[in-house]
């Protein structure tokens, strides 16, 4: 089961360091920051160098907004990825993923008011509304699989009155990490791979309940049935 790091909490991290060490050029920042932060770094190094950045900050009494960091308003790097299931279809695959809080914001809270983030931001309200499972789809290279930048995930409003899933209940698909994995045009892709895909994805989701899956973004759109 791999936990995986965004580059983009990576990023948010090493340009926390930056700051505090432009500012305080004699505080032993080498020696309480020894560890390189990488993709690959575990989901332990990545918590321990946010708290660490916290008590910092909070030792230094930085004031809200002083690291003229720019996040764009978004939040998503508070977040990483669990992958759960591995489903081989031919030379491809679905892979169920969970999308979970790194630290919770109040643990971190002093960090994220170095970075300009308000305490009303602070209940964490990111892209595709939060935590969730969803749907990884690639190509199996050398017993690996290489992600395509798409995500898949269905709506948990598609439910009938009884709360029971609708029949056929639409799969969608949406861009993800775009740039960094394999591209592929997701509306090219023909009725003999969407299906088992759909398959795959549909018994997955009944497994781990409805409720629990992300919500579409405003940027998908049906991927099957094929609309």
């Amino acid at each position: 089961m791999r936990e995986l790091i965004s580059e983009a909490t990576v990023e948010i991290i090493q340009a926390v360091e930056l700051a505090l060490f432009h500012r305080y050029r004699d505080y032993p920042f080498e020696s309480r920051f020894r560890r390189e932060i990488k993709t690959t770094s575990s989901l332990h190094t990545v918590r321990a160098r946010l708290i660490l950045l916290n008590q910092v900050i909070a030792e230094n009494d930085l004031r809200q907004g002083e690291s003229s960091i720019e996040l764009e308003g978004s939040t998503d790097w508070l977040f990483y990825e669990q992958e759960i299931d591995v489903v081989p279809i031919y030379q491809e695959a679905v892979v169920l993923v969970e999308r979970l809080q790194i630290l919770n914001p109040h643990q971190i809270q002093n960090f994220l008011s170095f970075m300009g983030i308000p305490k009303a931001n602070t209940g964490v309200h990111p892209e595709n509304h939060g935590n969730g499972y969803h749907f990884h789809y690639g190509k199996v290279m050398r017993d690996a699989l290489v992600r395509y930048d798409v995500l898949l995930t269905f709506d948990k409003e598609n439910i009938d009155k009884d709360g029971s899933i609708i029949p056929d209940i639409p799969l969608y698909v949406e861009p993800h990490s775009a740039g960094k994995c394999i591209h592929i045009d997701a509306s090219t892709i023909g009725h003999n791979r969407r299906l088992p895909v759909y398959l795959v994805c549909d018994k997955l989701m009944r497994k781990r309940g409805i409720q629990n899956f992300m919500s579409p973004s405003n940027n998908s759109w049906q991927f099957y049935p094929i609309a």
